[in-house]
């Protein structure tokens, strides 16, 4: 083997630093970009937004269809193994952007109310079906006072959402006027044939008026506020009005049980309703009351004023029972009762915007729950998620 001896140091030493630089001079750099995959628990329904209809209420037809009203015109999208899918919009008559509807709309799986200055409409769902569309305006007696229209006052997310539920696809209650005294007040029952439609513009049938009076109870001193609410169960209207509660079938026969469906000393009223198995709930605040006999008598069942459970609504999604909380923002509670008492498990809401939820509806597998500034959806497998950390 045979070396050579370099004379000149230093140029080795030039050399391999040259060298050196050449070498990193030519090394790529590599950056790793790390995707975050971890989806909220709630995704929106980026198809349905505020722009074309606000959430103000919410339905299904079937396991297949989910719709979803607001005070412009109302949504229909199908449902199946995707929980988002193309939709199909119809805007309200009588009303537009600029003009919207009076307060919530009601909406069922067949068919709409909805309110405009003078006049209540009845709309088909779908549209240019079985119902068609018509109006309705209560005539006004001179010297008395309208009482149309009504709007349900704070919580506005009452039950479900809306003021004028119909029962069985045919009957639907107008309250139309008050004397000078506000010691009797007009209600109009409307009642149709919807099998009489006839042309996609009009109603094909005329709908028969019955006009009856509501008067204060006797043990009260009278109508009190102006909060108007209305409900429908087991074929029949449950009518708060004038801080007072009634019951009237679709004869027009009134039932009146004063301030609260039962005595009690504080308060008037009811604005929210629900069932627990057979068992009827009315309540104001947190004063609840409770009927075994379809709202036949009452009982009081606890008062929980001056607790959270106040400011929540609570509502029937399939079989369970579950709140919300206007004044929270986007909160669900599963409820569950004990005794007289009730216990609220907090579930997951991660990806719901903080807005007024104002429907929860299960359709086909998965949950829609709907507000105002959008509609979010998840599997109705993790719908009963307790909140936490993981999602």
């Amino acid at each position: 083997m045979f070396y050579k001896k370099i004379a000149n140091p230093a140029l080795l030493t030039t050399i391999l630093l040259s060298c050196f630089l050449l070498e990193s001079s030519c090394t790529k750099t590599v950056t790793k970009t790390i995707t975050d995959t971890v989806q909220h628990a709630w995704q929106p329904v980026p198809i349905i937004n505020f722009t074309t209809i606000n959430g103000l209420a919410g339905t299904k037809a079937g396991d297949s269809m989910f719709i979803m009203a607001g005070n412009t015109g109302y949504v229909m999208m199908p449902v199946n193994s995707k929980a988002v899918n193309s939709t199909w919009t119809q805007y309200f008559r009588g009303s537009n952007f600029y003009s919207p509807t009076y307060g919530f709309p009601y909406i069922s799986s067949n068919l709409c109310t909805y309110t405009t200055a003078n006049s209540l409409w009845l709309e088909s769902v779908p549209a240019y079906s079985q119902y068609s569309i018509f109006s309705y305006t209560p005539a006004i007696t001179p010297g008395w006072f309208s009482q149309f229209p009504q709007v349900s006052n704070y919580p506005s997310a009452g039950y479900p959402s809306g003021t004028y539920p119909v029962i069985k696809s045919r009957y639907l209650l107008v309250p139309a006027e008050a004397d000078t005294g506000f010691k009797n007040v007009r209600f109009d029952l409307l009642s149709f044939d919807s099998a009489k439609v006839l042309s996609p513009s009009g109603f094909g049938d005329t709908p028969h008026v019955k006009s009856f009076y509501l008067h204060p109870n006797a043990s009260t001193i009278g109508f009190t506020s102006s909060n108007y609410f209305c409900a429908v169960y087991y074929n029949k209207f449950f009518v708060s009005y004038g801080g007072q509660f009634f019951r009237i079938d679709t004869l027009g026969n009134v039932k009146s049980f004063g301030y609260y469906p039962a005595p009690y000393p504080n308060g008037s009223g009811i604005y929210n309703m629900f069932t627990v198995g057979s068992t009827l709930f009315a309540r104001n605040g947190g004063i609840f009351f409770s009927s075994g006999d379809q709202g036949e008598s009452w009982n009081v069942f606890n008062d929980f004023s001056g607790s959270d459970v106040a400011s929540v609504i609570f509502r029937n999604v399939g079989d369970g029972l579950y709140a919300t909380a206007p004044v929270l923002g986007t909160q669900i509670f599963k409820v569950a009762l004990d005794g007289h008492n009730l216990n609220f498990s907090e579930l997951n809401n991660d990806g719901l915007e903080y807005s007024l939820i104002t429907s929860v509806i299960k359709c086909g597998k998965f949950v829609y729950v709907t507000t105002p500034t959008g509609v979010y959806y998840r599997d109705t497998t993790y719908f009963d998620q307790l909140k936490a950390p993981i999602r």
